[in-house]
């Protein structure tokens, strides 16, 4: 799902591990990750209203569901975000440097863990998502009107090249 989907605004709901609902979002995000370049994948981007992400922490791909950050370190670090919802921009956006996510496996076993630097950065981002915030929302509102605009003119764009003959 693309921005301004309703869906990507909309606080996604627990799922219940081992529950038909978690094994679909599961199976989505592993399909829909196995044909894209990411590091992260939230079940509402893909439509699913699940709290579920699908997320490559040091090089394992790991499905987590219901996540929550426990933690935040105060020092924040802003670095280059894109995200597969808004397509064709990328912003510098604050975050923690350092978080502390739980969530439970796909199993129902409790999951806690301690990221720094990017990996933080990933997980902050798919969180975000699932409780219906974009990064374009921690940005300045002059930068997020400008990032916005950018967006809306790459989506022009590329339809335009779909309808040109040829």
């Amino acid at each position: 799902m693309t921005y301004p989907n309703p869906i990507l605004r909309r606080p996604t709901r627990s799922v219940q591990p081992g529950s038909a609902e978690a094994r679909a979002a599961a199976g989505a995000l592993r399909m829909a990750f196995a044909e894209i370049e990411a590091l992260g994948l939230a079940a509402n981007q893909l439509g699913l209203p699940a709290r579920a992400i699908l997320v490559r922490i040091e090089d394992e791909e790991r499905v987590l569901l219901n996540p929550t950050i426990a933690a935040r370190s105060a020092e924040l670090v802003a670095e280059g975000e894109g995200c597969l919802s808004l397509p064709g921009v990328e912003a510098e956006v604050p975050r923690a440097k350092e978080v502390v996510v739980q969530a439970v496996d796909e199993d129902g076993q409790p999951v806690e863990l301690r990221l720094a630097d990017f990996e933080a950065r990933v997980l902050q981002h798919e969180v975000d998502h699932l409780d219906g915030v974009l990064y374009v929302d921690l940005l300045p509102k002059a930068e997020r009107r400008q990032v916005l605009a950018e967006f809306r003119a790459f989506v022009a764009q590329q339809k335009e090249r779909v309808s040109l003959p040829g």
